[in-house]
């Protein structure tokens, strides 16, 4: 019998959920949702409002007709932190339980007062010894535990947690070799791009590297728009979304200056983030960004980031991993799919806590 895991993405501007059925082959994606969260609830990928929160929740349960309500949740922002350690070699089990006393001196926060997790990326011997080089995540028990009492106001039951860069991976990363002119290939970095938060992860065939999460994202770009023409931030949103043409020419001109000007910012925060790994890893390189989000949607977004990164850079599809068995068109297909990314990644059988 198949079982159904569901994902549950809780952003700044709406909380979604995909509902994937998984009977050891492909998954198949059976149902999603969206629906958008109250201004102010969810801020910097922290649920500031619970009960705001649950209560969107319980209206996606509607919505959705989700088959079940045990769920895993996941979580990426300022307050989450990435750091990757080398540790002697220990069993699975004897890591997990003497982790956080070999951790404490990376985490910049009691380790009493964070929930640990990690990604292992290689074992290797070192002067005769064996060693273990981890991905480390810390993040706040209280910034975590307010996530979960609006889900569990919700009536669900969060029966995992994970790092929103690894889900990312897991559902829009490109497992292969894809080096060109018959080389070795490089590695990939996947980025989504959300209202508040931009995660990156970077990857070599599933296995993740590196990951950085900027406080940073499409409301920004908002914003700029919004202070250019001195109007409100839902009215410079629509304008970003394409109504532009209902300007006068000079309001025109100043919305997309203020749009290509953060644009570029953002851009450059991206390729830092790129930069500073390559210049910690000796001979790495990424060769492709695969983009996704609700922020990628940003005309020119990824021209410019194909213009200013030394790497290929195309949409993610966070589908290509499932069978998609949804009642949609093609077009809505299309829209949904950036949306979804975060929350099929979840879905996905994975490293969740």
């Amino acid at each position: 019998m198949a079982r159904r895991r569901i994902g549950v993405d809780v952003g700044s501007t709406a909380v979604r959920a995909a509902e994937l059925s998984v009977n050891g082959g492909r998954p198949s994606l059976v149902r999603v949702a969206q629906v958008p969260i109250e201004p102010g609830a969810v801020a910097n990928g922290e649920v500031r409002e619970p009960e705001a929160v649950a209560e969107a929740l319980r209206e996606l349960w509607r919505q959705g007709k989700f088959h079940g309500k045990e769920v895993v949740l996941g979580v990426g922002n300022q307050r989450v932190v990435v750091r990757e350690v080398t540790l002697p070699w220990l069993s699975e089990k004897e890591l997990r339980e003497s982790l956080q006393f070999q951790v404490q001196e990376y985490v910049p926060i009691p380790v009493e007062e964070a929930v640990l997790d990690y990604q292992v990326i290689e074992e290797y011997e070192h002067e005769g010894r064996r060693m273990l080089r981890l991905l480390l995540v810390a993040a706040q028990k209280a910034m975590i535990q307010q996530m979960v009492s609006a889900a569990e106001a919700a009536k669900l039951q969060p029966v995992g947690m994970d790092l929103i860069p690894f889900a990312i991976m897991r559902s829009v990363g490109v497992e292969d070799s894809f080096g060109m002119n018959g080389d070795q290939g490089g590695d990939e970095a996947v980025v989504d791009i959300g209202a508040d938060v931009t995660s990156i992860c970077v990857h070599k065939n599933g296995l993740p590297r590196f990951v950085r999460m900027l406080p940073a994202g499409g409301r920004d770009v908002t914003s700029s728009v919004a202070r250019a023409l001195s109007i409100q931030p839902d009215e410079a949103e629509t304008l970003k979304r394409g109504g532009m043409t209902d300007l006068q020419p000079d309001q025109a001109e100043a919305a997309s200056r203020a749009v290509a000007s953060r644009a570029a910012a953002f851009v450059d925060e991206i390729r830092s983030s790129l930069d500073f790994y390559e210049s910690q890893m000796p001979g790495a390189r990424i060769q492709r960004v695969l983009l996704t989000g609700g922020g990628s949607k940003l005309d020119g977004l990824t021209a410019l980031l194909d213009e200013r990164l030394p790497a290929q850079v195309v949409p993610g599809h966070p589908f290509h991993r499932v069978n998609v068995e949804l009642n949609l068109e093609a077009h809505e297909m299309a829209a949904a799919e950036p949306l979804l990314a975060v929350a099929v990644g979840l879905a996905i059988p994975g490293g969740e806590a």
